[in-house]
């Protein structure tokens, strides 16, 4: 699977942005969701952004499961893993 980046606001009826991150893989298995994965998410509270990292085939992919799923996205990006 390939790794995507992906841009999301905390919606405003959210008060509590990390736990509102924490609960999408829970959104991907109710809605049986299973060739898209999430990895990892970093929450910057004061801007009311999340940068996530998900594992899918491609990004057509990975943007259709978040709409499905609700999450609200302003940009999906292939990314490459550097060590």
């Amino acid at each position: 699977m390939k790794i995507f980046i992906v841009n999301s606001d905390i919606p405003p009826q959210e008060l509590d942005g990390t736990s509102w991150i924490r609960g999408v893989p829970k959104m991907l298995l109710n809605r049986k969701i299973e060739n898209v994965k999430f990895k990892t998410a970093y929450c910057c509270t004061p801007e009311r952004k999340v940068i996530a990292e998900f594992a899918g085939p491609d990004k057509e992919t990975v943007s259709s499961a978040l709409t499905k799923i609700n999450l609200p996205f302003t940009l999906v990006m292939e990314a490459t893993k550097v060590d």
